[in-house]
């Protein structure tokens, strides 16, 4: 008899083609909820100026243990960004109290005092004094001879932010530039962001990023693959980076830690004149946390259901005995199940790194990090077996396993060490290398289905599944650099920053790779224990050994004609080849490429806080020397056009921007089955619009809103039924809205409750009939702080467990179930 949870069982609701008044109504909420949180943030923009103008920062994310009291002054001078005065005999002897939560400058003043018989007076336009508490402050009375801390800049483009908006970044210069004053389209999700929704995968952290898709967590959980305008970004198109460098050589490396990270940075489009080959989408550029000159001591203990249970930490502060040295340790191990049976989600990651700073002029950084990571693959499924696509009675349900719990593994691990070294030559120099060297190793065996139209019938009709096993082991490592030299000089009336650099890396991967018939797996029991003999012939290893080196130099122009125009160009040429030796024969082959790519871009910034902004970019990326076949291609080119609008109002805590583009990419290798060769005969185009918002409206509010419109597909082929399919997994339209608040003025300033929403549009798989439905998914977020060392936070995802199906050339996986963690903080 089959089995209950197969036969007979109703599509799925998510799997149905909702009516077409359900769908626009589902897209019209969020798409106006979107539009009135973009009319708030311009409506507020003045008033937050305003907020904001005895100070730039209203309110920030405290952390600070109890210190003596002049360390915690300097570090609120430098996190707020405004000097602080005091009279050394003031300070002597005298403590402060550990700061914990959202405050003003004022409210982390007046608690650094407490007890101290001081009070802080505001001195002018962004200093304050600290006097003695009976000491009259009348305007125009002489102070006290003070010593003043520097005011600096609290945000660097790889520092922290407090909140959700960021506005610097290097990722779309590689100079620390406002974002304001970059001509192409940059997220950045902040260790804030991170945090408060605990994301476990850079899939996660990205959810409510304009233009970009990826898969459910059951994959996301073994690679970094994702899609950005209809483009694919992964690690094996040079496109997922650790601190703008090349980070994996393979899509199965291992995914990077977003508990490790201070930030996560998408850079969408045409990218190649900053790093090299790329995907025509973008990159993704996670940013390491660092070492911090202000002591840091945090302890996490998380709990979820699938009996998730996780552990973190995060120390770092001055080494002790020394002035020149920080440090910082971040630890996490977890061990877990998850929603899909036999599937376990076991992690352990190490990043310790280390400053040093002997002058004034010179920084060294080491970073590193190493991750052991224990779970199993999730197989993709045929969609004709899939619930409410798939039409016989046999279908595999969403937690079904249809691999062997005895043989199934997929063990790897990751390691990477390197340091990042600034010297500033003199005032307008600056020279900056970085290096690192990393590796992986993963030993992968899964069963999947086999897919001939025979075997499927058989499984659906009858609930046998034919299977066949993947049995590999895989090994890559490789070096990556950059330097470069910063200039800024006064040239022809204008202000010029120059970078002029080189960069290079080298990877190896090396994998071995059999496939062969496996025991058939019966729907209707799902009885394992059948065990999977597995030939491991050398004539039979699919497996091969791919080297891979590029170099590249560049040059980049950032011209300031004045307070308003902002001029960018930059231009590249790289030099890349690729040796391949197959594993069952020693065959080999090898393949080199050049290529120049070329950049332009305008912004103009009015006085009252817009800029609009024009752009040209482009990219390349080699064909791979696996799909030649021995034949020598060009590499594929991608070239994008933008235009879009940013909005930042003096003063504020706000950035919302705009943007429409059309990005293509051209010399696409396919097969001409007519001359039995590969031809460069493809083309893909998409062109969209996105909107995003990110914003603290007030010192209560918080919102994320953005829309993305994308029409991506293949419009040249040498297949004629191809031309015009949409590209895999890309919707129309995506909107996605978080609004977290604080109940301060409700006098309850420990509590903070977030929400979020995610609409997904219809997308269109290739080689499946029907279109995958559109729908929403409803996140939620509580924090509650028990006291200045205690916080507790519960995040709920899929809030309704909402049942969708993720789809894409003929096969599917099932995505997220509803999602529980708790996680209680000690911080001291």
């Amino acid at each position: 008899m089959p089995h209950p949870r197969t036969l007979n069982r109703p599509s799925a609701s998510t799997s149905r083609v909702p009516d077409p008044a359900t769908r626009r109504l589902s897209l019209c909420a969020i798409a106006l909820a979107c539009g009135t949180a973009l009319a708030a943030l311009a409506n507020a923009g003045a008033a937050m100026a305003q907020e904001r103008a005895a100070v730039s920062v209203p309110f920030l994310q405290l952390a600070l243990p109890s210190q003596p009291l002049s360390q915690t002054l300097n570090t609120l001078s430098r996190q707020f960004g405004v000097a602080i005065g005091a009279e050394g005999s003031l300070l002597g002897g005298k403590m402060a109290p550990a700061l914990q939560g959202r405050l003003t400058l004022q409210q982390a003043l007046d608690q650094a005092l407490t007890s101290s018989g001081l009070i802080a007076v505001r001195s002018g336009p962004a200093t304050m004094s600290i006097q003695r508490a009976l000491e009259p402050s009348a305007t125009g009375s002489t102070l006290p001879q003070v010593t003043v801390t520097a005011a600096l800049d609290r945000e660097t483009a790889v520092g922290p932010v407090a909140g959700y908006v960021a506005k610097r970044s290097a990722t779309g210069s590689k100079t620390d530039t406002p974002i304001l004053e970059t001509p192409q389209s940059i997220s950045v999700v902040t260790s804030d962001e991170l945090r408060n929704r605990q994301a476990e995968t850079l899939s996660q952290a990205l959810n409510y990023t304009p233009g970009f898709t990826s898969q459910p967590t059951s994959f996301n959980r073994t690679a970094d693959r994702f899609r950005i305008r209809g483009m694919d970004v992964e690690s094996a198109t040079s496109g997922s980076l650790r601190d703008g460098l090349r980070l994996q050589s393979n899509s199965y490396d291992g995914i990077q830690e977003p508990f490790g990270l201070e930030r996560v940075e998408v850079l969408r489009g045409a990218a190649s004149v900053l790093y090299g080959q790329l995907s025509p989408g973008g990159v993704i550029n996670a940013i390491s946390k660092r070492p911090t000159s202000t002591p840091l001591r945090e302890l996490n203990v998380q709990l979820g259901n699938h009996d998730r249970r996780q552990i973190s930490a995060d120390f770092s502060g001055p080494v002790p005995g020394s002035d020149t040295l920080d440090y910082r340790l971040t630890m996490l191990g977890r061990d877990s199940n998850t929603a899909q049976n036999h599937i376990n989600d076991d992690k352990l990651y190490i990043a310790p790194s280390l400053t040093w700073r002997p002058n004034a002029d010179t920084s060294l950084t080491l970073l590193s990090f190493y991750q052991k990571t224990d779970t199993r693959f999730s197989a993709p499924l045929p969609y004709q077996l899939v619930e409410g696509i798939g039409s016989g009675p046999f279908r595999i349900g969403r937690s079904d396993f249809i691999g062997e719990p005895s043989y199934d593994k997929m063990k790897g691990e990751m390691l990477a060490l390197g340091y990042e070294l600034e010297h500033r030559i003199n005032d307008s120099t600056r020279l900056s290398h970085k290096l690192r060297y990393f590796e992986s190793d993963v030993a992968w065996n899964y069963l999947q289905a086999q897919t001939s139209t025979a075997t499927l019938r058989t499984a659906s009709t009858r609930g046998i599944l034919q299977r066949q096993y993947s049995d590999r082991r895989e090994r890559a490592e490789g070096l990556a650099s950059d330097t470069h030299l910063e200039t800024k000089q006064s040239l022809f009336g204008a202000e010029h920053t120059l970078l002029i650099g080189v960069d290079a890396y080298k990877t190896s991967y090396d994998s071995r790779n059999f496939r062969g018939n496996a025991p058939s797996l019966n729907l209707g029991t799902y009885a394992y224990g059948q065990p999977v003999v597995v030939n491991r012939s050398s004539s039979l290893d699919r497996g091969s050994r791919i080297d891979t080196t590029q170099k590249g130099i560049y040059l980049q122009d950032q011209i300031q004609l004045n307070d308003r125009w902002t001029v960018l160009l930059g231009a590249r040429h790289d030099w890349a080849d690729q040796d391949q030796t197959l594993r069952r024969n020693q065959a080999r082959t090898g393949q080199s490429n050049e290529a120049s790519t070329w950049r332009a871009g305008l912004v103009y910034k009015t006085a009252f806080g817009l800029a609009p902004y024009v752009s040209y970019s482009e990219s390349f990326f080699p064909v791979s020397v696996a799909d030649a076949g021995g034949a020598q291609f060009k590499p594929t080119g991608g070239k994008q056009y933008e235009a879009g609008v940013r909005y930042q109002p003096e003063g504020s805590n706000m950035l919302a921007s705009a943007a429409v583009y059309e990005l293509t990419q051209t010399d696409v290798l396919k097969y001409d089955a007519g001359q039995d060769t590969y031809r460069q005969a493809g083309e893909v185009r998409s062109r969209g619009f996105e909107l995003e918002a990110k914003a603290e409206l007030t010192s209560a509010l918080s919102v994320i809103a953005s829309y993305a419109y994308t029409d991506a597909r293949i419009t040249r082929s040498t297949i004629a039924s191809e031309i015009g399919q949409r590209s895999e997994d890309t919707p129309y339209h995506q909107a996605a809205l978080w609004v977290d608040y604080s109940f301060a003025q409700f006098g309850l300033p420990q509590l903070t409750v977030g929400a979020g929403a995610r609409y997904k549009g219809s997308t269109q798989a290739s080689g499946i009939a029907m279109p995958m439905p559109a729908y929403t998914l409803l996140d939620a977020m509580l924090s509650y702080r028990i006291d200045r060392h205690w916080n507790l936070v519960a995040n709920l995802t899929n809030l309704t467990n909402k049942k969708f199906t993720y789809c894409e050339f003929a096969i599917c996986r099932y995505g997220d179930e509803r999602q529980l963690t708790s996680t209680l903080t000690y911080r001291w």
